[in-house]
């Protein structure tokens, strides 16, 4: 059955519920915010019926209880009596809603959230009423968000929050990133590697990306263009890819912000790092062969040096990762020591190569940008678990 959405004005129009159980407890509950005019007619009343505002005949089913009716629900567990209230609502031109036929029903009850400004009604096609309940207690949740936003928007006007994106799925952005992306005037985003998850945000976007080669705005810029925004008086999101504080320069921001009375709160994000090692299979640490691990940056030949890690992160350096490569051999790391290169982390497209530092100085594999690579036996953590069981149970 197909059902056209509408709202209905019932402000005292003469609701009719027929049956006494627990189906029409559940209708007068759901009604009885939008109206008090309401008669409930059953031979039996279930006792939580007399506990509101409204009429109750305890009767059997009469037609000329219906009579100047606007609508009226079948609610009993007696087919025939539902069959002769849906002929009559029929004669009498009535809306009848029939619980235990909606196929034979002039309408359904919808789902409804609801706050004090919005009212939100879900149907299902298909008569899922899981789902259906299901979808509506997520829009309650967000109904309860957006009032709170309504309450609380003006104490975020020209105010700055740095925001972690994450590593570029929009489905591992935080809850309070994509809260606060909803509730921004002017959202300022970075290199995101999906950037139309930010087309569901009605915020103006501003673009301030700095790739290799081609820095849209440089930073002086951008602190520049953060602070006027908020001396607008505007609520500004400052949206970084991973987190502000992990080679996201959201230290500096907050800093040039603060010095000029601009208030600055930092969101924390999922840093690429983490991603890239949880979405390949790759632990940081793990009993018995990493307890340690550090965060680097390959961008420049200048600006990386080998880590004193178990494990040893380094973010970017595409095209330096052959360099950082045999840095680790000519300082001693065997040639078979485990390397992994992932690009674009958390992301349908994402590639993980696992090597060793000897078969990428090859140059056999093909780098693409963006990378994170992980230098360390956590790459190959299994095979040295399973080996070290081997040694201890002495019968391989």
């Amino acid at each position: 059955m197909s059902y056209l959405p509408i709202s209905l004005n019932i402000e005292g129009k003469k609701i009719v519920i027929i049956g006494g159980g627990r189906v029409a407890l559940q209708k007068v509950k759901n009604l009885i915010s939008f109206t008090k005019n309401i008669t409930v007619v059953s031979p039996e009343i279930k006792e939580g019926l007399y506990y509101f505002d409204i009429t109750i005949i305890q009767s059997e089913y009469s037609s000329s209880y219906i009579k100047d009716a606007f609508m009226v629900y079948a609610c009993t567990n007696d087919i025939s009596v539902n069959n002769t209230i849906s002929d009559d609502t029929d004669r009498l031109n009535i809306l009848c809603n029939r619980t235990d036929r909606p196929d034979k029903s002039d309408f359904i009850s919808s789902a409804v959230a609801l706050d004090s400004k919005f009212r939100v009604a879900v149907n299902s096609t298909d008569r899922d009423k899981r789902s259906t309940i299901k979808l509506r207690n997520r829009i309650k949740g967000l109904l309860k968000k957006l009032e709170l936003y309504r309450d609380k928007r003006n104490d975020n006007r020209g105010k700055v929050f740095l925001v972690g994106f994450g590593p570029g799925n929009p489905e591992l952005m935080t809850i309070k990133a994509d809260d606060l992306c909803h509730e921004a005037d002017i959202i300022f985003y970075d290199d995101l590697l999906d950037c139309t998850s930010l087309d569901k945000y009605s915020a103006e976007k501003v673009y301030v990306g700095k790739r290799r080669g081609n820095h849209h705005k440089n930073q002086d810029e951008i602190n520049e263009v953060l602070y006027l925004a908020a001396r607008q008086n505007k609520m500004v999101v400052r949206l970084k890819g991973g987190d502000p504080l992990i080679f996201g320069r959201g230290s500096e921001e907050k800093m040039y912000l603060e010095e000029r009375g601009i208030i600055a709160e930092i969101i924390p994000g999922i840093t690429s790092a983490i991603a890239a090692a949880s979405c390949s299979g790759i632990p940081l640490t793990h009993r018995g062969v990493s307890s340690s691990v550090a965060f680097g940056t390959a961008h420049g030949k200048s600006s990386y040096k080998l880590l004193e890690s178990d494990t040893s992160v380094y973010y970017m350096g595409a095209k330096n990762i052959l360099d950082v490569a045999k840095k680790y051999l000519d300082s001693g790391y065997p040639k078979d020591y485990p390397v992994a290169i992932v690009h674009n982390a958390s992301m349908p497209d994402q590639e993980v190569i696992k090597t060793n530092i000897s078969e990428l100085l090859q140059d056999k594999f093909e780098i693409k940008s963006p990378i994170i690579s992980i230098f360390g036996n956590t790459v190959n953590y299994k095979n040295i678990v399973t080996e070290n069981r081997c040694k201890s149970c002495n019968k391989c």
